[in-house]
């Protein structure tokens, strides 16, 4: 007809974000410009929120709802990804805090034996551990197709999963953690965005297989400082 223009869809550059809390937010509004950001979230309430935030803000943001624990799921939300574009960016933000999940819970990754276990603590530590080893391992494997893989093991930042931390159990474990150590205080999504620009971006081009401590220096205190267990 004429005058009539075909719309077409405008291929872009791909993040995908999995997990729609603060710190995964806060990384997809630091390296998301000019991308498609498809968020998967097992609640899509929880994806749609922080979609609007983003669009709000004037990136180009989805949600789906997607369970990070289903192969099948996980290829639903890459397919629908690439209707978009080629996936440059994966952003794995998703997870639990140790007062969230029970011990028998985490055993349903198949990464954890129940008589290894002592409380849910040990369960999460265990499972923070074995994640490092794995980003290893697939560094060397996706490093033959050009990609770097790194991790970011974050302390006590304030978002809304920590302060179900601070107001539970062991609330006061890690009050006497982010006070005793150096930093003297818990950390911002913002911050851990910092560590995360540098490892997607091409400054940190030689960076990978790596996993990035970000507590504010807890760890440390733990063997040097005032955290340190007594014997």
């Amino acid at each position: 007809m004429y005058g009539r223009k075909e719309v077409m869809k405008v291929k872009k550059d791909v993040m995908i974000l999995t997990g729609a809390g603060q710190i995964g937010m806060a990384i997809a509004r630091r390296m998301g410009y000019g991308k498609k950001i498809v968020i998967g979230d097992k609640k899509l309430e929880n994806a749609q929120k922080i979609a609007e935030i983003m669009n709000n803000a004037g990136f180009d943001a989805e949600a789906v709802e997607m369970d990070l624990s289903s192969r099948e799921s996980i290829r639903n939300l890459i397919a629908r990804a690439m209707e978009y574009g080629d996936i440059s960016m994966l952003v794995n933000a998703a997870g639990v805090s140790p007062s969230q999940a029970t011990a028998e819970e985490l055993l349903q990754l198949d990464i954890l034996q129940l008589e290894n276990i002592r409380d849910t603590l040990h369960a999460y530590q265990m499972a923070k551990r074995c994640n490092e080893k794995r980003v290893m391992a697939e560094a060397v494997k996706w490093g033959k197709r050009n990609a770097r893989i790194n991790s970011i093991s974050p302390g006590i930042i304030v978002t809304p999963l920590a302060v179900d931390e601070l107001n539970g159990p062991r609330g006061d474990f890690y009050k006497n953690m982010f006070a005793n150590c150096p930093a003297g205080r818990p950390g911002t999504a913002d911050e851990v965005a910092n560590a995360a620009e540098l490892l997607m971006s091409d400054k940190g081009a030689f960076i990978t297989g790596a996993d990035f401590l970000i507590d504010g220096g807890a760890t440390a205190s733990y063997f040097y400082g005032p955290l340190k267990p007594e014997k």
